[in-house]
């Protein structure tokens, strides 16, 4: 052969990785998300008309919570100095006093933005499958649409106080889509990027920490080559992972093995194994969705037989996901996507009363829905009859999305309020005593407020927490739960009852202030002021008992409203046993804590004390205030009239 012809001989030409421009995503898949987006809008629109929930963390984050009722520096600077529900998350809580501000405090606008962040996500989700698999546009289109609309996903998109997890997810996906584009372009810039979407992720939720290691699995995803410079460039996302996550085991001290019950070694890994298979099984079958999942434990009986089972299916699902290496990287990668974004929260340490949480998935399932992508594209690129198993394939993922929709439409509807949420857990899960509880609240606090049907409501919530005692054998949790039967008890003129419920919620908790200072009024109001009002030794008696009760709440940590009522009723009884220095010492000392929960009838009180000490000047100026804060005051007026008379008197 001539060298010449030799030289010319062409190079073998090796394929290129199938690539795909940034903007060449095809018509019809824009309008497919387009048709996702609205079908998701309309699902959730009904939240809006929502309002907020009475009594599970709504009201600590945003209704209870004067701090977002401002947007000043100061607040921006207590948001980042401040725990919330055992919670740091200062950049929600900036978002928080932003909506605040906007609405004007109406729950809408809080709802809304829920709404419109799951949409972005939703829109980050096909953005960054389609960047990191470009071969098509399928998987991407599926993994964000079943992303959208999967039942598991209303807890966080139909929850305000779960705001943290759409927030926190939408930071999240702009760090991996930052950080693949460093992949691709390696320019510092983008890491950059990164770090600072990063940053704002964990400064909304903690569980934004395992980052870090999803992007060392986009490495193995992208064949990076493992090498010294990989690893430094994730020294400083470790740095960051390293400290929110000690500031969040700190922050969530007091909610660790708060209500989780006492379980051996064997029942905690079964529990987690299949908290761990629920997960996996729920992705495709979501039915029996609860606001919560009980431990089976708590009412003191042996683990179901299916918890110790699920040992076995949760270990060859991690066979399954390693061996599937040979196959490619695809089912690799998502399976490990799905199980490191869900460890954290798998319960190996106990946090809070439940075994797992429907809004634990809300990034995790994106590995799943990738996988169902990836399987869709490759068989409808390469199968031999591609037209037959595209039209089945594609009829089967519309039916699945279509009833993915209708089951979140209804599952909405559940996330109205507290009755229908917790109503609805006990309707599943006829023992768990948590659902009990929270509705009781809810029936309690909220209905009884509004007057809407209180005697009922009272009973209601009666019947509900004396239910949950049953179920829940936490003692510390127990103490008030008594103290709340005893108020309803209380509101429904039942008093005996009342002191009843008051001292079972003292023998749980000896250091329970609120049931001292409710006792002490009863014993005070009903016993002393009625049933013994003509017997002259028992109304002493339960007088001083009154006494002892209100001296022993001031010891405890009270809040100053009840501190100074403390004082006040302290002084009622001193004032009834005689003890005039002793009411007046015990009226000083309310006024100094709070001088606005007395009123004016406070300042009537203490000026008769002083009358009958003979301080007649003091009598005076305590009388003239008491007529300044109610000038209908007749019997003060009165009395004015009558000590300004003795004081003259005493004075010639």
């Amino acid at each position: 052969m001539n060298p010449k012809d030799r030289s010319k001989k062409k190079q073998p030409q090796y394929p290129k990785p199938a690539q795909r421009a940034e903007n060449t995503v095809s018509k019809w898949v824009w309008f497919a998300v387009v048709i996702v987006l609205v079908t998701t809008a309309a699902i959730y629109y009904n939240a809006i008309n929502f309002g907020f929930l009475e009594t599970w963390d709504d009201n600590l984050y945003i209704r209870d919570n004067s701090d977002i009722k401002a947007l000043h520096w100061a607040n921006i600077k207590l948001f980042f100095t401040t725990i919330y529900a055992n919670n740091y998350q200062p950049v929600l809580m900036f978002f928080y006093a932003l909506e605040y501000k906007i609405g004007a405090g109406k729950a809408s606008i809080f709802h809304l933005s829920n709404i419109i962040l799951h949409l972005s996500n939703t829109i980050l989700v096909f953005v960054l499958i389609g960047k990191i698999s470009p071969k098509s546009d399928l998987a991407a289109l599926i993994t964000a649409a079943f992303f959208a609309v999967h039942p598991m996903h209303v807890e966080s998109v139909a929850w305000i106080a779960e705001r943290k997890d759409v927030l926190y997810s939408f930071f999240f996906l702009l760090s991996l889509i930052t950080y693949t584009t460093y992949i691709k372009l390696q320019k510092l810039k983008y890491l950059g990027y990164t770090s600072v979407f990063f940053m704002l992720s964990c400064f909304s939720k903690s569980a934004a920490v395992i980052l870090p290691l999803i992007m060392l699995l986009f490495d193995y995803y992208q064949n990076r080559k493992y090498n010294w410079k990989m690893i430094a460039e994730k020294i400083p996302f470790f740095l960051i992972s390293l400290i929110f996550g000690l500031v969040a085991v700190q922050s969530q001290k007091g909610a660790i093995q708060d209500r989780a019950p006492i379980m051996s070694v064997i029942e905690h890994i079964s529990i987690v194994s299949f908290s761990f298979t629920s997960y996996l099984y729920k992705a495709l079958i979501p039915v029996n969705l609860s606001a919560v999942y009980a431990y089976p434990v708590e009412t003191g009986s042996n683990l179901p037989l299916v918890y110790y089972l699920s040992v076995l299916p949760a270990l060859l699902v991690l066979f399954f996901a390693w061996h599937s290496r040979r196959w490619g990287k695809d089912i690799a990668f998502g399976f490990l996507f799905f199980i490191i974004t869900i460890v954290l929260v798998l319960q190996f340490v106990p946090v809070g009363g439940a075994t797992m949480a429907d809004r634990y998935t809300y990034i995790p399932y994106i590995g799943l829905f990738f996988i169902m992508g990836k399987l869709f594209e490759r068989f409808s690129l390469h199968a031999d009859s591609k037209i037959i198993f595209n039209k089945y394939a594609s009829a089967f993922l519309v039916a699945g999305f279509i009833t993915f929709s209708t089951i979140v439409y209804a599952r909405v509807q559940v996330w109205k309020n507290d009755d229908t949420l917790f109503s609805d857990v006990i309707s599943k899960y006829p023992n768990c005593g948590i659902a009990y509880r929270m509705r009781g609240l809810y029936f309690q606090h909220y209905h009884s407020a509004a007057g809407i049907n209180r005697e009922e409501d009272l009973k209601k919530a009666a019947s509900d927490f004396e239910t949950s005692l049953k179920l829940i054998k936490v003692t510390r949790d127990n103490t008030g739960v008594c103290f709340n039967i005893g108020v309803i008890k209380d509101n429904l003129g039942d008093v005996p009852g009342a002191i009843q419920w008051y001292d079972k919620s003292i023998a749980t908790d000896p250091s329970y202030c609120k049931a001292y200072l409710n006792r002490g009024s009863c014993y005070i109001n009903y016993y002393a002021g009625k049933v013994y009002a003509n017997d002259q030794i028992r109304k002493e008696i339960y007088l001083r008992k009154a006494i002892e009760d209100f001296e022993y709440s001031l010891k405890c940590q009270l809040n100053s409203e009840d501190k100074a009522k403390a004082c006040f009723n302290s002084g009622i009884a001193k004032s009834q046993l005689n003890d005039f220095a002793g009411a007046v010492a015990d009226f000083d000392k309310g006024i100094l804590i709070d001088s606005i929960v007395g009123g004016a009838n406070i300042y009537a009180l203490r000026a008769s004390a002083k009358y009958q000490l003979k301080d007649y000047e003091g009598s005076v100026e305590d009388f003239q205030k008491a007529i300044d804060l109610n000038p209908q005051d007749i019997s003060s007026i009165t009395n004015l009239e009558i000590v300004k008379s003795m004081l003259n008197y005493s004075s010639k």
